[in-house]
């Protein structure tokens, strides 16, 4: 049995060779014995199995869209991996007919002019997305401080990162029971119940949305009714026949009907589909990100006259702080800049893909020839007085993704809402009209500041406040009805020492779960 054991074993080890020589793969078990070479000069030795391609190819397809990632800290080039799925560009070719539930349309997209030779075979360069924009890193105003950037007015009105939102709602007939169907039309206040506070005006005779109609919220998109039977009303709400199912824009929606799609689901009823276009105009709070994980929302928005400039009239239309670059080492993008200025010189797109030999002093060398200083450096001169500034400004061409977080669509406030059920404190969500979260670190501010007043308005009065009686011979929650009057403990049988406390209903709550299990908190009163 042992010899047959190690006969069956040489056999699988065989089989393993086989496997990886002639097929070429590698399992866990051959991890060993497998070493491949990174570098062509080692081409006629024995010592290797398999051969790397090209040592970018470490890479996955989005991070082997960032240029110079070997000059950058693994982190972020894991950062910009996330992030450059959230960009804005040209994500299909055929984004005027689909029926997405959201998509980002970048209006003027323009392919990199630092590039890497997987983005030319990923056709990213014909379905790009981002803008070739000038940078300039500078502390200007202190507007751009703790990733912040300022943008230029002009540059946006001339149409820089503007984009388009499109959301698409759905409806569909549906069949209630085996007689009832619901219906696309007109809800008609005579013999509608059910109607919503809605604008029901801007629906044709279909009852759909024409194309090219101003929509905003509170309007309905698409109206649907379904009949009543006979005896599901009765009495005053006889005169109802049908009952409203419409669908309407939320009250933080606004746009311009694009396209409406009817067709007819695998049931043979009606399926509707009905897109809104907004157009988005970059604004303060608005998200960006360069190639190499340095994303930034813009902290102010200056006109181009206010704004530094060089002999050559050139003025830039992003200005990032510098101290967003010694902590966080991504001198990829100082790379990128820097080709970038010799590729918009010498008309040609220039190759940036990692271990290609591409070196700091062949970059500086190409920089001198056309007639700019090595470093990348300008002398600039101020927008408002002219005069021009102290010290070199490091500027040039780098490409940055606007992504899709917008202020548009998260800026909430609230005075008066909703409220939980179990613990009557304000709904959470920007959707359900929930309020602003009030955190341990905004509490402890209040307490470091001694704001007394503003920690008790914050936290009880606009939070949860509610009355509670407490027993005060044995301290436990008592029975009160102060309609009737009547007051009284059920442990001590004291109907006299029961006094009325202010507190959060979070806290009423806490006491009487801590007592269904078997944990009585005595509250003293003073």
């Amino acid at each position: 049995m042992t010899d047959c054991g190690q006969g069956i074993s040489r056999l699988i080890f065989i089989l393993y060779l086989i496997n990886l020589l002639i097929y070429g793969f590698a399992d866990i078990d051959l991890k060993e014995l497998v070493k491949a070479r990174l570098n062509p000069e080692a081409a006629g030795s024995t010592t290797y199995t398999h051969c790397e391609i090209h040592p970018s190819l470490i890479l996955g397809v989005c991070a082997s869209f960032i240029p110079f990632p070997n000059h950058n800290p693994s982190p972020y080039i894991t950062h910009q991996s996330a992030i450059g799925k959230q960009a804005m560009g040209i994500y299909a070719t055929n984004t005027q007919f689909n029926m997405h539930s959201t998509t980002y349309d970048l209006h003027y997209p323009q392919t990199p002019l630092v590039t890497t030779r997987a983005t030319k075979l990923l056709n990213f360069e014909k379905l790009p997305a981002g803008v070739n924009a000038i940078v300039a890193i500078s502390s200007h105003c202190g507007y751009n401080q703790s990733d912040s950037i300022i943008m230029n007015q002009s540059s946006i009105d001339r149409g820089l990162f503007r984009s388009s939102v499109f959301r698409a709602y759905r409806d569909e007939e549906r069949n209630i029971g085996t007689l009832i169907k619901e219906e696309f039309g007109v809800p008609n206040r005579a013999n509608t119940m059910g109607l919503r506070h809605r604008s029901y005006e801007k629906l044709d005779d279909d009852g759909l949305t024409p194309p090219g109609t101003r929509v905003c919220g509170g309007d309905t998109l698409i109206g649907k009714t379904s009949p009543i039977s006979g005896r599901d009303v009765q009495g005053p709400l006889m005169r109802y026949t049908r009952r409203d199912h419409s669908t309407g824009l939320p009250g933080s929606e606004s746009g311009t009907v694009d396209r409406v799609l009817l067709t007819t689901n695998a049931s043979g009823l009606r399926l509707v589909k009905v897109r809104v276009r907004t157009q988005r105009i970059p604004q303060i709070g608005d998200k960006f990100s360069s190639r190499h994980g340095q994303k930034a929302t813009i902290g102010m928005i200056y006109s181009q006259e206010d704004l530094p400039w060089t002999v050559e009239g050139i003025t830039p239309e992003i200005i990032v702080n510098p101290h967003s670059m010694p902590s966080r080492m991504s001198v990829g993008q100082l790379l990128e800049s820097l080709l970038g200025k010799v590729a918009a010189q010498s008309g040609r797109v220039r190759d940036a893909t990692p271990f290609t030999g591409i070196t700091v002093d062949s970059i500086k060398e190409a920089l001198l020839v056309s007639g700019y200083q090595k470093l990348g450096e300008d002398r600039m001169y101020q927008g408002g007085t002219g005069r021009p500034l102290e010290s070199m400004v490091f500027m040039g061409p780098t490409y940055y993704q606007r992504l899709k977080h917008m202020v548009d669509d998260k800026i909430h406030s609230r005075a008066r809402g909703p409220v939980q059920i179990l613990t009557r404190q304000p709904t959470e969500g920007r959707a359900r009209s929930g309020g602003i979260r009030f955190g341990e670190m905004e509490r402890d501010c209040l307490i470091s500041h001694g704001a007394a007043n503003m920690l008790k308005e914050r936290l009880f009065e606009l939070s949860d406040p509610y009355r509670v009686h407490i027993c005060q011979s044995c301290g436990l929650l008592a029975i009160a009805n102060p309609t009737n009057r009547s007051f009284g403990c059920k442990l001590c049988k004291n109907n006299i020492n029961i006094f009325q406390v202010h507190t959060p209903y979070s806290f009423k709550l806490l006491v009487q779960e801590l007592m269904a299990m078997c944990i009585s908190p005595r509250l003293l009163l003073q």
